[in-house]
């Protein structure tokens, strides 16, 4: 099947970006987190060490549908886009979705995400993307939902 809204979408790259990083980076820091990598070099968003261990981060920013928990979460799933089983390949990692909105995000661990069982072809009719997307989508419980 064609996927081609997996396609980079510069603009929103370039609207997001630094700002879910700058976000993610201090309450990692608050955490207890060092940060290895957060420069753009088309792998993980960041990757931080903790207790001798390193940890993958991906980051994506929705908008116009706020939450800040489970229970508020608009849908009874949490679609996670397909593009990005190649990271999860390279190394697992925590894909975190924030909601600039409420100041709020939720993570899942890639090991749980990319399990065919929750992948669906989805047709996407966005501003940016049209046509069909491999979406992979968890159930809203085995996410974890986090205020800042």
């Amino acid at each position: 099947m064609n996927h081609g809204p997996r396609n980079f979408v510069q603009e929103e790259y370039d609207k997001f970006d630094s700002s879910a990083k700058s976000i993610m980076i201090d309450h990692l820091l608050l955490k207890g987190y060092e940060i290895v990598r957060s420069d753009e070099d088309y792998h993980h968003d960041i990757v931080a060490s903790k207790d001798g261990s390193n940890f993958y981060f991906e980051l994506e920013v929705k908008v116009g549908r706020p939450f800040t928990s489970v229970e508020d979460f608009p849908f009874d799933t949490v679609s996670f886009t397909g593009r990005k089983i190649r990271l999860h390949r390279i190394k697992p990692f925590f894909y975190v979705i924030f909601c600039l909105d409420t100041n709020a995000y939720l993570y899942c661990h890639s090991n749980r995400i990319y399990d065919e069982r929750y992948a669906k072809d989805v047709v996407i009719n966005s501003k940016n993307r049209k046509g069909m997307d491999k979406m992979y989508r968890v159930p809203k419980e085995f996410c974890n939902f986090v205020i800042l």
